[in-house]
């Protein structure tokens, strides 16, 4: 029974990964760039819903953790787009390891700055800062197993974000020029798309379900800190090499097979073995098939 109650843990905590990977996919697809202050979007954004959080009392209030997600989701959208406005914009024309460079020297420069600001503001603590909600202590009880509230309210906040974002690309004028983006810029351009519009509204969305996704790991946890980021950065770039670059529903579904495996054995073997079983994981994927799990065999990028 302890299998499926990790399982089950897994799967909808597995959400928040998969809203991680969704950033990361997006801005990969648009831009063909690999955006490494993803990471420390996600762990800025938490901060802000932290702090609302505790200054508000959301221990006792859903509305305060409404308003701590919201914060979190509008603080990853403008740091997005100050992501783009210093890493990626001035060096579209640039070697692909450029802004790659940039983008890291970005995280580090957020990384460090949080560490100075979790010591300083007397709301934190130098390493690990409360994340207080009403959800805490909240728990469902499905005959003899047991699924904490948090990860039930994660889940469907996650599944109706994706819900959004699909509907977004398939049906919204912008999604589609976002397509197009992707497909063929040169072609997008010589049509009347605006790229720059494009890449603005893809840094902004994809920081934005960052930082959903950042007040949503800091809920499930109860705490956030300064390198937060850094571990969801990698976990991130293990899902959308599993699902093949580029490929948005793939990095819903194994965002979701990753929860499920890191729970599972942190619950049956050790915590320190999660990250080695998934690069054995990664390993044999890309051995058996290159491309990821959800990649047309001829997809490749430039």
């Amino acid at each position: 029974m302890i299998v499926v109650e990790n399982l089950i843990s897994g799967l909808l905590f597995g959400a928040t990964y998969s809203l991680v990977a969704i950033g990361f996919t997006l801005v990969f697809g648009v831009l063909n760039r690999l955006n490494i202050a993803h990471g420390a979007t996600i762990m800025v954004s938490a901060f802000a819903g932290a702090y609302l959080s505790l200054r508000l009392g959301g221990a006792a209030s859903f509305a305060i953790l409404a308003l701590a997600f919201v914060a979190s989701v509008l603080t990853g959208a403008v740091l997005g787009v100050v992501v783009w406005l210093v890493a990626f914009a001035p060096l579209r024309n640039a070697s692909p390891l450029v802004p790659f460079v940039t983008s890291a020297a970005v995280a580090l420069i957020l990384e460090e700055l949080f560490v100075q600001v979790s010591r300083r503001v007397p709301l934190f603590s130098p390493e690990f800062s409360s994340f207080p909600s009403p959800l805490e202590d909240f728990v469902f009880h499905v005959g003899p197993i047991l699924i904490r509230g948090a990860y039930v309210v994660i889940f469907v906040v996650a599944a109706a974000l994706m819900a959004l974002l699909h509907w977004w690309i398939t049906k919204s004028s912008m999604g589609r020029a976002i397509r197009a983006v992707e497909e063929n810029r040169t072609v997008s351009w010589l049509l009347g798309i605006n790229v720059t519009r494009v890449e603005i509204a893809v840094f902004a969305a994809a920081s934005a379900i960052a930082g959903a996704a950042g007040c949503l790991i800091g809920v499930s946890t109860g705490t956030v800190g300064p390198y937060m980021g850094a571990g969801l950065l990698l976990t991130g770039f293990v899902i959308i090499v599993l699902a093949g670059l580029g490929s948005l529903y793939g990095a819903m579904i194994c965002g979701l097979l990753v929860g499920m495996i890191e729970t599972t054995i942190v619950g049956m073997v050790s915590a320190s073995m999660k990250e080695a079983v998934l690069f054995i994981i990664l390993f044999a994927v890309l051995v058996v098939r290159p491309q990821g799990l959800f990649s047309s065999a001829d997809a490749q990028r430039d």
